[in-house]
């Protein structure tokens, strides 16, 4: 686990106080920074879900922001899209349900799955890869376990065949002995 130095998102300082209520201050520019929750409690069914979920592990209930350009659904304690970045404010939800809006929208969506593509592409190419080597390493595994069975099944038949001509010659001998 590495430990990441605290800095107040609007001016980059990490010199913070506590205000009355105990939330931190940035000691410089004065913005709050709101630390990270523990719980998430669900509005509808009162459950208690982890801090990163984004439905309800009770009833299903979206527990985050919807993203207006992408409809992505973001944890509770975003600002911003994770998927595109949009701002999650009411002005930024009520300038996408304009045509500009939407229009901005679409480009950003667009230009997302683009760099996604390109992203999953290595990514399944990295995963096919990957499956190919386990693949060879599989089948040479089986090889040698194959070449390891036929030497044991030689050795057995050699075994029985010194076992078999050991008993020829103890008949053999038995029946000189009996002349």
């Amino acid at each position: 686990m590495s430990l990441e130095r605290l800095s107040c998102p609007s001016c980059g300082a990490s010199d913070f106080r506590h205000d009355d209520e105990g939330n931190l201050i940035c000691g410089f520019c004065g913005t709050k920074f709101d630390s990270p929750r523990e719980v998430v409690d669900c509005p509808v069914c009162g459950t208690e879900n982890p801090p990163q979920a984004v439905k309800c592990m009770g009833c299903g209930h979206t527990l985050g922001r919807m993203c207006p350009a992408c409809n992505y659904a973001n944890p509770p304690a975003v600002d911003h899209c994770l998927q595109c970045a949009t701002p999650l404010d009411t002005l930024s939800s009520v300038f996408m349900r304009t045509g500009e809006g939407r229009h901005r929208s679409a480009a950003l969506i667009k230009e997302e799955l683009v760099k996604t593509k390109a992203q999953d592409m290595a990514y399944m190419q990295q995963q096919r890869a990957q499956l190919d080597a386990e693949e060879a390493a599989r089948l040479a595994g089986l090889r040698s376990q194959r070449i390891e069975a036929q030497r044991q099944q030689q050795i057995m038949v050699i075994i029985a065949m010194l076992g078999l001509m050991a008993l020829i010659g103890c008949v053999a001998a038995y029946i000189a002995m009996a002349r």
